[in-house]
């Protein structure tokens, strides 16, 4: 046997006797069961029922919050429902009462003129007119005072706002719808149009044939039964 031989002989059963060596030791392995959850796995499951836990919490605050908004919501419509009933029943008693202070000085005149009644046949015709005209000057201070005054009309132009013409009268001497003259006295309440102003207006031809007297509108004046004058148109 050569040299050579011997060595590989050698050399192959130095490393056989190693190998059987460590085989003699022993070795642990640790083998996992697949069912058995990890740490980690642990972990992770400990929070996800952490998070549900705080989800299930903050979802029960919410309903809480939705029950408290819902009835305060039903109260404020109940209140709401309450004011409107008590403001429309304070308007039906303005409307009916607006008036009061208005109806309390009117009385005073009322009065008066129930004195003038009563002694007309005991007074002259000059004495009763004064007493008339001085109940007259009375009521029309108190409509001033409060917020009625007549419309001017005198040398005014005709105005459709505040003036309706129900008589024309030719007149070239004047510009057209010139009033001519006051039929039935136009009121406002607080400079609002509360009643027109009745008035008659001129017409002019500008060289015309004269028209006949057809074409003015006769205003006639006529005595009531209790004697006072009224306006026929």
């Amino acid at each position: 046997m050569s040299e050579e031989d011997k060595f590989d002989e050698e050399s192959s059963d130095s490393i056989s006797s190693k190998g059987n060596g460590q085989d003699d030791e022993d070795i642990e392995i640790e083998v996992l069961d697949p069912g058995e959850p990890t740490p980690a796995t642990l972990e992770s499951g400990e929070e996800a029922l952490e998070e549900i836990r705080s989800l299930e919490s903050r979802l029960q605050e919410l309903e809480k919050e939705k029950a408290e908004l819902q009835d305060r919501l039903l109260r404020k419509h109940a209140d709401f429902d309450n004011y409107r009933k008590r403001t429309e029943k304070d308007k039906q008693e303005f409307k009916r009462f607006a008036l009061s202070d208005f109806m309390s000085e009117l009385i005073l005149i009322l009065d008066n003129f129930e004195r003038a009644l009563a002694h007309s046949e005991e007074q002259s015709g000059q004495e009763y007119r004064k007493g008339v005209e001085l109940i007259y000057r009375q009521l029309r201070d108190l409509m001033e005072k409060k917020g009625v005054k007549a419309i001017q009309v005198e040398g005014e132009q005709f105005d459709p706002n505040y003036h309706e013409a129900i008589a024309r009268e030719l007149r070239n001497d004047l510009p057209d719808n010139t009033i001519l003259e006051e039929l039935q006295k136009g009121y406002l309440l607080h400079n609002k149009l509360l009643r027109p102003a009745m008035v008659k207006v001129s017409f002019r031809t500008d060289g015309d044939e004269e028209q006949s007297g057809d074409d003015e509108l006769e205003v006639k004046t006529s005595a009531d039964e209790e004697g006072w004058e009224k306006t026929e148109l």
